[in-house]
């Protein structure tokens, strides 16, 4: 029984902090939002932490093509 309530105890202190860590990070995500100047200054802020992913882009070999993969025209 000891064994049990120890283990039911770990469980809900480690799901506590991990929603206290999504909390704050919800949280400092906010207050970034709400310190900068303006939108512009917020999203360069954004910018330098985590850039977007590239994209594939390919000319078409034909004119029905894969339609998963970007043409070069549609950047």
């Amino acid at each position: 029984m000891t064994y049990f309530c120890a283990i039911i105890l770990m469980a809900v202190i480690t799901y506590q902090w991990i929603q206290l860590t999504a909390q704050q990070r919800t949280i400092k995500d906010l207050n970034d939002r709400l310190m900068a100047r303006s939108y512009a200054e917020y999203a360069a802020g954004k910018a330098r932490e985590d850039p977007p992913p590239e994209l594939q882009t390919r000319s078409p070999k034909s004119w029905y093509d894969d339609p998963n993969i970007l043409d070069g025209d549609d950047e």
